[in-house]
């Protein structure tokens, strides 16, 4: 009997040991950019497209980095935008615009930006993306602080359905 034991402790003490750890469903900054800006925003930008509806036994879709234009403007109220319907796409922005930049391959961008609040949108299909609002409507606002980055993940969901 305590061979047995001792057996099956080993087989699960190794089977724990030798367990190679899953990576990380959560796509990170990349540091080397993050380390190029000293003020500003530091950011990614992925897209989720099809089901998203939970199934059991299934995983859930990964998003995957997409590469595009960022558009940083003045913080943008709703009333200074022209909405396509009632979706989180946008056909013109009459705020102005501070800086327009591309992401790389990994749908990494960084921006170095005085302190202040801005809207962020993205390209997307020929219109201005942005899903996220504050309580007084203004448009995927980020904050930028006196000596620190400010990190964004953009999520285009357009093509996605719930």
């Amino acid at each position: 009997m305590k061979q047995v034991l001792f057996y099956v402790f080993t087989l699960i003490f190794l089977g724990i040991t030798c367990k190679t750890p899953k990576a990380s469903s959560t796509p990170k900054v990349a540091t080397s950019q993050a380390t190029q800006i000293a003020q500003g925003i530091v950011g990614e930008v992925t897209e989720i497209t099809g089901n998203q509806m939970p199934m059991v036994g299934a995983p859930m879709p990964t998003p995957k980095p997409l590469k595009t234009t960022v558009y940083i403007y003045d913080s943008t109220h709703i009333s200074k935008v022209q909405q396509i319907g009632t979706s989180p796409l946008f056909s013109m922005v009459n705020t102005r615009l501070v800086q327009k930049l591309d992401t790389n391959e990994s749908g990494q961008f960084s921006a170095e930006l005085p302190a202040g609040t801005y809207s962020v949108f993205v390209l997307k299909g020929g219109a201005f993306f942005a899903n996220q609002f504050d309580e007084k409507n203004n448009i995927g606002l980020c904050r930028v602080e006196v000596g620190k980055q400010t990190r964004l993940q953009i999520t285009v969901n357009t093509d996605a359905n719930y």
